[in-house]
């Protein structure tokens, strides 16, 4: 008998597909995309050794191989879906793996209360986190490789038709700050936007954060080239520090690394960060990560 259990996301992923009966209607339906479909199914199949599906113009049939299978899967994910929608469990007896996903400044600011909090009501839980580029977390959740998302929001890559479930749970305040020594000999002629343009800026490169930036900047006209693009707000933090540069930050990382905030003659950009997750896929440990998330969000 072939060894299936490291091959759950496979066996997952041709259920998807026998179920709905349909490459394309399985992969709008359970958000993810139609190739990664078609390829675990098949990597499924040459581990297998076996053809499960016969493929055709007019769609996908179970060959006897594949339909047997089918049905032991169906028994087995109707089992948890039970389990997730009604079973009450004691928190030290859930037990399980949560798979977060998020940016790496999220992380530095806001990650560690959550999981914290989780952990509180949830101690045996393993908990994994996945920092990456926001591209490549999109795809992550698609292909079920993290459970939750935690990223700015509105985000762009998901919406309603991906039957994605997002709600809002935090913001960021943001301000141009700089080092105390730098602020002592220039703070007060910095008080607009266009006083920036004589100074050296050190502003994070393709993200969120700095395309909000520029929403706000852009109808005024104002062409704010920073010097340096770093992808990482500590990195940044220690550059201001030992240079006479400005950076752009979330207000809790200008605390945290000891800067002063420049205060502009204008409102700057509020950052919204919110989870992401699969409506029709949640299992019940990321459930339950949601619920207190979202409960503390209102406390």
């Amino acid at each position: 008998m072939y060894d299936l259990r490291n091959n759950l996301p496979l066996l997952y992923d041709f259920y998807l597909v026998a179920k709905s009966k349909s490459f394309t209607e399985a992969a709008e339906i359970y958000n993810t995309s139609q190739p990664s479909l078609s390829r675990n199914v098949k990597i499924l199949e040459d581990a297998m050794k076996m053809t499960l599906i016969n493929r055709s113009n007019k769609g996908v049939e179970l060959t006897n191989d594949g339909e047997e299978l089918f049905i032991k899967l169906d028994a087995m994910f109707q089992i948890f879906h039970l389990y997730n929608e009604h079973h009450f469990i004691d928190s030290n007896e859930l037990t399980g793996k949560l798979t977060v996903g998020t940016t790496r400044n999220i992380a530095d600011n806001k990650l560690s209360s959550y999981l914290t909090d989780f952990l509180k009501y949830y101690p045996n839980v393993k908990i994994k986190v996945i920092t990456d580029s926001a591209s490549n977390l999109n795809e992550y959740l698609l292909n079920h490789k993290i459970d939750v998302l935690i990223d700015y929001i509105p985000n762009i890559y998901f919406t309603e038709k991906h039957s994605m479930e997002i709600k809002h749970i935090d913001k960021f305040e943001t301000s141009f700050a700089c080092s105390k020594e730098f602020y002592g000999k220039h703070g007060a002629n910095i008080k607009t936007l266009d006083d920036l343009l004589n100074y050296n800026l050190v502003i994070s490169g393709a993200s969120r954060r700095r395309q909000m930036l520029d929403e706000v900047i852009t109808p005024l006209k104002i062409n704010l080239q920073p010097s340096i693009e770093m992808p990482d707000s500590k990195l940044m933090a220690d550059f201001v520090k030992k240079n006479e540069y400005i950076g752009y930050f979330v207000n809790e990382e200008i605390h945290t690394y000891d800067l002063v905030p420049l205060e502009l003659n204008i409102k700057m950009p509020q950052n919204h960060i919110g989870l992401i997750y699969s409506k029709n896929t949640i299992n019940l440990i990321t459930q339950k990560f949601i619920e207190l998330v979202l409960k503390n969000k209102e406390n």
